[in-house]
């Protein structure tokens, strides 16, 4: 109950009571344990399998849904730096506990309840707003499902509904719960306060030896130098064996005449079509428009505006109809055709905008051909260079000599293992990096380590050349940012205690805020309103909206400002309550999420429980075969 009480006055109440038991393509969950079961299976919870082609599936679904909310394409390895596989693990193992207990129970579903839910999921809804068949059929393609494997899924989600609804069933909200959870989140503050900026003390100067010393000793761990390591690497990447002199202009030419839809801009027109019922009336606006009428006329004497039959620019192929496309694409500009009886009824279309087929000379395009076939050239011979690579490691050659031999770049780095260099600044370029600096600072000095596959079918080979292990920096080595670093904190400490000063002055003495915002030039603010959910003044930092709740009225409190810089005074000129009313429908709201977040308590605890007496088995080599190949 404190959990939920904490959940829901910090603002993150969570909506999954229904999310976690129907059929989506949202995902989220927990670790298993580990063991090993059939190859086909990737996990068991009692009797209750999660087969590789259930996780594959969700876990591609995972992936693409992720990759729409960052608006970038999600690889491997970022998809696993989000966590996304034990989520989706963690997400299909509570359904399967909670359909083996429904199994057990005997929960079942007709076929009626079946078809009615499925035709009014809004997921499958056409541009009609009604279920769209064709839609249907595309989503499930999309996510790699037969409609037998969705009405199976969502048989089983109907299920996990109906024991989550008998749970969630009993559950109560306390009325003195949700009195107290509405006074905690709509109490409002008037709140005054100074900003002070560290401009307001004296400059700190510089540190004196002792100083420095005793700064540099209590803060040693922070100037310790990380261990370094010298690798050398050789990287065989398409782009590295590339040649594109060796395409002659002949190879181009026929590329570029085998392809020269790819150098095409076909022709646009700005696309009019004005359809009617009858042919008759479409007769009779074509002779207005041969009598001189303009086509806007021949449409707002239709009962429409201009907007409404208004195609855009487009290309003769993004016309359905095949004769309003001929149509429109042999009009002169700025003329209506005839009438066209067209796949919609009688139609006039009208086209203005020309912009007339472009092809782009060969002369402009051969050497990005040139690079291209050069491209695709070194990714076929990508393979055979390795292997030869490879053999030539196996007979004792060197970095240096395959480098030179294979004409590649040889390159020698010092680095940390997060990838820095010794100034504490990024490396840039390592190639495959996460990969090469694990295997590096696995390794050791003389070990002949494995080549570590790169993008595009690519192979990165290393050594580590030497080791310096981490180290504690001696002050001569790092005294001006220590000196840097004593002169910030000894500031921050200055204007805390500054800070300090002048709340004391204003809570226990009797001095305005004014007063003392005056005598350092400073302006007092006020923030109206301010409630412990709604959105803070832009110099307020977490703490100093935390210290506005810190008290009663007349509270007096300090805090650091949002600019690390600054300090806050505040006082809390006034405080109002907003009384609790049964039935209100911010008060119905307020309670109908707490409740939510009540049930969904209890079915996470039921799930845990299920878990823990079922018993989970993963199939780790079949998880890692998915995520390996997704």
């Amino acid at each position: 109950m404190l959990e939920t009480m904490r959940r829901y006055a910090s603002g993150w109440v969570a909506q999954i009571l229904i999310g976690i038991l129907i059929v989506s393509f949202a995902i989220w969950g927990i670790a298993g344990a580990l063991s090993g079961i059939n190859t086909n299976t990737v996990a068991q919870v009692g009797n209750t399998e999660i087969t590789v082609v259930d996780f594959d599936r969700a876990y591609r679904g995972a992936i693409d849904n992720l990759s729409q909310r960052v608006g970038q394409a999600i690889t491997p390895d970022q998809a696993k730096a989000f966590g996304l596989p034990n989520q989706v693990l963690g997400q299909l193992i509570a359904e399967a506990a909670l359909d083996d207990q429904a199994d057990t129970l005997g929960l079942g579903v007709s076929q009626d309840t079946l078809i009615k839910e499925i035709g009014e999921d809004p997921a499958f809804k056409g541009p009609a707003g009604t279920f769209d068949r064709t839609f249907f059929v595309q989503r499930l393609r999309q996510r790699g499902m037969t409609e037998d494997d969705y009405v199976m899924e969502r048989e089983a989600s109907e299920k996990r509904r109906q024991l989550a609804a008998t749970l969630s069933a009993g559950a109560t909200l306390p009325t003195a719960l949700a009195e107290a959870l509405h006074a905690y989140q709509t109490e409002a503050r008037t709140i005054s306060y100074i900003v002070i900026p560290a401009s307001a003390i004296p400059d700190v100067g510089q540190p004196n030896a002792d100083e420095l010393t005793a700064y540099f000793n209590d803060h040693k761990a922070d100037w310790r130098a990380p261990e370094m390591r010298e690798i050398s690497y050789v990287k065989l990447q398409p782009e590295d064996i590339l040649d594109p002199q060796a395409i002659t202009d002949a190879d181009a030419q026929k590329y570029y005449d085998a392809n020269k839809t790819s150098y095409t801009t076909p022709e646009t027109r700005h696309v009019y079509q004005l359809i009617f019922t009858d042919e008759s009336t479409a007769q009779a606006a074509a002779a207005s428009l041969k009598g001189g009428a303009t086509f806007e006329s021949a449409v707002e004497g239709s009962g429409r505006k201009m907007e409404d039959a208004d195609l855009g620019v487009v290309t003769r192929d993004k016309l359905i109809d095949p004769k309003v496309a001929e149509a429109a694409f042999s009009l002169a500009p700025n003329t209506a055709s005839d009438v066209i009886v067209g796949s919609f009824g009688p139609v006039i279309v009208y086209a203005t905008d020309l912009m007339p087929e472009h092809v782009k000379p060969f002369d402009e395009v051969k050497d990005e051909i040139k690079q291209d076939l050069a491209l695709t050239a070194a990714r076929n011979d990508i393979a055979t260079i390795r292997d030869s690579i490879e053999d030539a490691k196996a007979g004792g050659a060197t970095l240096d000599e395959i480098a030179t031999k294979n004409k590649l770049k040889l390159v020698k780095v010092d680095v940390d293992q997060s990838g820095n260099d010794a100034e504490g600044k990024p490396v840039d370029d390592l190639p495959a990096k996460d990969a090469l600096l694990k295997g590096a600072f696995e390794s050791d000095v003389g070990i002949d380590n494995a080549s570590i596959p790169t993008d595009d079918n690519g192979s990165v080979w290393y050594a580590v050349n030497s080791i310096n292990p981490a180290h504690d920096r001696t002050l001569d080595e790092v005294r001006q940012k220590v000196v840097d670093a004593w002169r910030k904190a000894t500031t921050a400490d200055r204007l805390a205690a500054k800070a300090k000063e002048i709340a004391d002055s204003v809570g226990t003495k009797g001095e305005t805020l004014e007063a003392a915002a005056s005598a350092l030039s400073l302006k007092v603010e006020t923030d109206s309103g301010q409630t412990r959910g709604s959105k803070p003044p832009a110099d307020f930092s977490v703490d100093a909206l935390k210290a506005a709740f810190g008290g009663p009225k007349g509270h007096v409190a300090t805090a650091p400002g949002a600019d690390p810089d600054q300090q806050i005074v505040l006082k809390v000129d006034d405080v109002t309550e907003t009384p609790f009313k049964a039935g209100d429908p911010a008060v119905a709201a307020v309670e109908k999420q707490l409740a939510e977040a009540i049930q969904n308590d209890l079915l996470q605890q039921y799930v845990n429980e299920l878990q823990n007496s079922l018993g989970a088995s993963i199939n780790q080599t079949a998880v890692q075969r998915v995520i390996g190949a997704s």
